[in-house]
């Protein structure tokens, strides 16, 4: 199973990709959450949640030009419902990641949202309705950015990417 923004026009960005991965008896696996920047790069975290959706991780990849490449990850990434699934799912997903620094938490990202099938109909109604999204969150991030930037925030260096083997 996978949360991800759709391909709309030939564009997408996700700055956080989520693949909940199943055994065969449909129990979880493992999580992955592969984490964009802006300058096309990627990392994935492979993540053993607990029974409610937690998992932790190191920071081992460069997301923004606000900070370095330190602390860790406090992800809540529960499962999110399915029709006819056995399990604790709910039809409503919410997300968290937490990135934690010396002297406490320093940011908190969120993902609210309903599940749905991604049958045809569904993608094309989605389309038609937010035919922008993906590119919306793009802009805003990028925005977000330039607003902290004029605000005076000192911008860190990104370090030399090492990208994951399977992974560019």
């Amino acid at each position: 199973m996978i949360l991800a923004h759709a391909r709309m026009f030939g564009y997408v960005f996700n700055p956080l990709t989520v693949f909940w991965c199943h055994r065969a008896d449909g129990t979880l696996a493992c999580a992955v959450a592969e984490v964009h920047n802006t300058y096309r790069q990627r990392h994935a975290y492979l993540l053993h949640p607990d029974d409610r959706g937690r998992a932790r991780a190191p920071k081992r990849f460069h997301v923004s030009p606000f900070y370095p490449v330190d602390g860790g990850y406090r992800m809540f990434l529960p499962e999110p419902g399915l029709h006819g699934r056995p399990g604790p799912r709910s039809e409503s997903l919410t997300l968290s990641v937490t990135l934690t620094r010396p002297g406490g938490p320093s940011f908190v990202a969120t993902v609210h949202g309903t599940g749905r099938p991604a049958t045809a109909r569904a993608l094309l109604g989605a389309a038609v309705r937010h035919p922008w999204s993906t590119a919306a969150v793009s802009a805003r991030i990028r925005w977000q950015g330039i607003r902290l930037y004029l605000r005076g925030l000192p911008v860190v260096p990104r370090p030399p990417h090492q990208p994951q083997e399977g992974v560019q």
